[in-house]
């Protein structure tokens, strides 16, 4: 029970990133709409390899890329 309950730590902050990006609009993408979808699949393959710590830098990537750029203090 303790094994499930830290997959699913781990597995939070991918799947919450994947939301994040299918939620925003094409216009925060610097591609377009062929970047949001190459996001995306990275996205998912992060949430596939969290659990071996590999996921966190595509997340972190993520983050640094769209989600930062996109803010309103930038």
């Amino acid at each position: 029970m303790q094994w499930l309950l830290l997959v699913l730590g781990l597995e939070f902050p991918a799947v919450l990133s994947l939301v994040d990006c299918s939620n925003r609009p094409d216009t925060h993408f610097l591609g377009g709409v062929e970047d949001k979808r190459s996001w995306v699949r990275w996205l998912i393959v992060a949430i596939v390899t969290v659990p071996i710590l590999v996921g966190y830098g595509i997340v972190l990537g993520y983050y640094f890329t769209v989600v930062k750029r996109n803010s309103p203090a930038t």
